[in-house]
């Protein structure tokens, strides 16, 4: 992959990221900015925060508008996406909930492991279709969008495959659901609970420390994420 001026991404071809379109000088406004003022000043919030950070400054835009995507607010984006599947759990749980439970105290089980294990496999499936779907299909999630961050192969920006956002997905959200999973195992709780925390921060400093902001899931899945500036013509 090549590189523009300030360190950002360079340009690729079709297929390709996809930088905002420019805004010429002297165009009227976008009757729906209005609407949107309140999400673009939390997003600038963040931005103002994140280059406080020391080796979290954003990089210089290059001339097509790209920069790679700065760990806080990718860090705000995926609280956002964990906000969202979390109520679409819940809603899927409201309705199984019940026949699970009954299932599990009908066979005798002091803990209802037949709940927990069908609420991990739903949790996983949520999950996986959430952030695979939306990385194969729009570049990025619901949270990512808000912050103009989107989510491409390293080499030349290409929409990931399928087989790439599942393992960026089972190295970046899949290990918090199967944790869950161990809750009422006691202490092996505690050691599956503490091996994820463990490697949450090494994503995080990864992440931080990589001169293109890729953590391991990056890595491995041979993937890049980059946020869109808005440029003026």
């Amino acid at each position: 992959m090549t590189e523009g001026q300030g360190g950002a991404p360079g340009g690729a071809g079709g297929g390709g990221w996809q930088p905002e379109a420019p805004a010429p000088q002297g165009s009227p406004p976008d009757p729906g900015e209005a609407a949107s003022q309140a999400a673009t000043g939390a997003r600038s919030a963040i931005d103002d925060v994140g280059r406080q950070i020391p080796g979290n400054a954003a990089a210089q835009p290059a001339p097509m508008g790209l920069v790679y995507g700065d760990v806080l607010s990718r860090v705000v984006a995926i609280i956002i996406d964990g906000i969202l599947i979390a109520i679409l759990n819940f809603i899927v749980f409201m309705v199984l909930g019940v026949f699970l439970v009954a299932g599990g105290d009908a066979i005798g089980l002091g803990t209802n492991w037949l709940f927990i294990l069908v609420s991990t496999a739903i949790g996983l499936l949520i999950s996986g279709a959430y952030f695979v779907g939306l990385w194969t299909t729009r570049r990025a999630t619901l949270g990512m969008m808000v912050f103009s961050l989107q989510v491409g192969n390293e080499s030349n920006g290409a929409t990931l495959t399928t087989q790439q956002a599942i393992i960026r997905w089972l190295l970046l959200g899949a290990v918090f659901s199967i944790a869950q999973a161990f809750t009422p195992a006691g202490f092996l709780s505690t050691i599956v609970g503490l091996a994820a925390f463990v490697w949450v921060i090494a994503l995080l400093y990864t992440t931080w420390a990589s001169p293109t902001k890729q953590g391991l899931h990056d890595k491995y899945a041979h993937t890049m994420v980059v946020k869109s500036v808005r440029t003026v013509a």
